[in-house]
């Protein structure tokens, strides 16, 4: 960030004046980069997430939590930057509930952290069993320096796929000619790995 948001930020005022409308779709698309990243706790009810210590830091992100598979209800939706399932266990076969296991599979695999309910670090065979069926980071509910830095990567992902989206929209403004160079040049230095 730093310097290059100050450049899309310039870039964005450039292409205002040059096209009302595609400067503020500019703006717009930087808004929705800029917006807090969300960490989203997800359980079945009556899992035991509201007890989950989850390093929260309001001005890094924001943590919503939700309930799933709740009678009467519809399922609400899973679109966190971040999202943690909280669940149990099933011993053996190290397996968990077919409700969770579909919510991970809608989930991109790389927001997704799981956290079982009823172990503990020490735990190795479930927490191993479970993560090399699920293919996403497992975790025992009591490893809050785990959690910490499980959420900070996956956070440093949501970052560098919200700059990937930004610089997508971007280049794919419709904008008059000049604005359509002035975007076109600026391309090239902030986001010089975009496909042609």
């Amino acid at each position: 960030m730093g310097n290059s948001d100050d450049a899309w930020r310039e870039l964005a005022h450039r292409v205002e004046r040059l096209d009302a409308e595609a400067g503020r779709a500019l703006h717009a698309a930087l808004r929705t980069r800029d917006r807090p990243p969300t960490v989203q706790i997800v359980e079945r009810a009556g899992s035991g997430a509201e007890t989950l210590a989850v390093p929260e830091a309001p001005e890094e992100y924001t943590v919503e939590h939700l309930e799933t598979d709740v009678p009467g209800r519809a399922d609400p939706i899973v679109d966190g930057d971040v999202v943690i399932l909280v669940t149990a266990v099933r011993r053996p076969p190290h397996a968990i509930h077919p409700a969770d296991r579909a919510l991970i599979d809608r989930v991109e695999a790389g927001r997704v952290i799981v956290i079982l309910t009823g172990t503990d670090p020490a735990d190795d065979a479930a927490i191993g069993a479970v993560a090399e069926r699920l293919r996403t980071p497992v975790l025992p509910f009591s490893d809050t320096d785990a959690l910490a830095g499980a959420i900070a990567a996956r956070l440093h992902r949501a970052r560098r796929r919200r700059d990937d989206v930004l610089a997508a929209t971007v280049a794919g403004l419709a904008a008059t000619p000049p604005a359509r160079d002035a975007i076109e040049d600026a391309l090239d230095v902030l986001a010089p790995g975009r496909a042609p």
